[in-house]
């Protein structure tokens, strides 16, 4: 069993990797100037990563009744962590992106991604077919998300955003996640969840997760943006949003004296939700194993430092790729790579993010077999 225990905990450490390379995305696009420089971000980002590590050596040197210890020490690490990830991305010093920055001619998006998608759809039926035939919905998960990267290349052909398969596509995402969760690890999840620290250590991870990547995607704010048509001082109104997929009335909003400014829609906090659930499962099972609880309740000092390492992976990976690329390199040298991220047309944010919850999912899905 130990041997399965940590090969669960590098798949988890690799998904909650993979699912931190949401794109980042600005709500206007606006310039601004960071009222702290982005070292100091990155300090504080170290220094919770430094808390995190620190808690993990504590927890493995420790009788198994002071891992619950230990695991609030990891959170406290990863709250730290997420502070300093959002402060990086939020003082960028990139203020504008210019298409001749761009990495790859834009008119090579289309077609990598129609291939992209197609692979991903057509790859998903073949392995359903070959490695779980009794298991059919495990390749129309794979189905959908092929189609989500694919979606826009398709849609680009008829000129529209609007089109109602687009709206299907994203509100339908989270109805076969459901599903497979209900189906393979109901059970396994709810031994999980019983845990308390556990269970509090997953709705804290999720909840950290899901404003990281608001943050990240320019969803919140908390650097006022000034520009041409952004009005000044405290206001609500409605604004149209192309993502995800298509556009989505959004509500934007701006409270200078908070300060929190941000843009909201349907599609973004289904697509924010769906991460910050996955997230909060998966730290969930991680704690429960770190604590060594089996589901008879007994503790067995089993867990791998991957495994509790996973989620500070997930907060300091991805978004912040461009933003460290910036403090390393500088903004001239790190915008190719910021540019990836930032085009919408780019099929690198669709791919991160599909692969994440296929992988995020998947970890749930093992897990539930290994306690079958």
């Amino acid at each position: 069993m130990d041997s399965k225990v940590e090969a669960w905990g590098v798949r988890a450490l690799v998904a909650l990797a993979t699912i931190g390379t949401l794109p980042v995305v600005s709500a206007h696009g606006s310039d601004h100037t960071p009222a702290y420089p982005q070292w100091l971000a990155l300090v504080v980002l170290l220094a919770g990563v430094g808390i995190v590590a620190t808690s993990v050596f504590f927890g493995r040197t420790a009788w198994s009744h002071r891992r619950t210890l230990a695991l609030w020490g990891v959170f406290a690490g990863l709250f730290v962590t997420v502070v300093g990830a959002v402060g990086l991305v939020q003082f960028s010093v990139i203020e504008t992106v210019r298409a001749a920055q761009a990495p790859l001619a834009q008119e090579w998006y289309h077609p990598l991604t129609l291939a992209a998608g197609t692979i991903i759809a057509v790859g998903s039926v073949l392995a359903g077919r070959i490695k779980l035939p009794d298991r059919p919905r495990y390749a129309g998960l794979g189905l959908l998300l092929g189609a989500w990267v694919a979606y826009p290349a398709v849609m680009s052909a008829f000129g529209t955003r609007t089109h109602p398969l687009g709206y299907v596509l994203v509100v339908a995402l989270p109805v076969p996640l459901g599903y497979i969760l209900w189906r393979d690890a109901r059970e396994s999840l709810s031994w999980a969840l019983r845990n308390r620290p556990a269970r509090w250590f997953g709705v804290g991870s999720g909840v950290l997760a899901g404003l990281f990547f608001a943050f990240s995607m320019g969803m919140l704010s908390f650097i006022p943006e000034h520009g041409i048509g952004i009005p000044d001082g405290a206001f609500v109104t409605t604004v149209p949003v192309a993502n995800p997929l298509v556009y989505w009335t959004a509500v934007e909003f701006n409270f200078p004296s908070v300060p929190l400014s941000g843009v909201l829609s349907l599609g973004m906090l289904i697509q924010i939700g769906t991460v910050a659930v996955l997230v909060g499962l998966n730290a969930a099972v991680i704690a429960f194993q770190w604590q060594g609880a089996t589901k008879t309740g007994s503790h067995e000092i089993s867990s791998d430092t991957a495994a509790i390492a996973a989620p500070a992976a997930c907060c300091c990976c991805g978004p912040l790729i461009s933003e460290l690329a910036v403090v390393s390199v500088g903004p001239s040298a790190a915008a190719p790579l910021y540019w990836l991220f930032v085009d919408l047309a780019s099929p690198i944010g669709a791919l991160f993010f599909v692969f994440s919850v296929a992988l995020l999912t998947g970890n749930l899905a093992y897990f539930g077999m290994l306690n079958e």
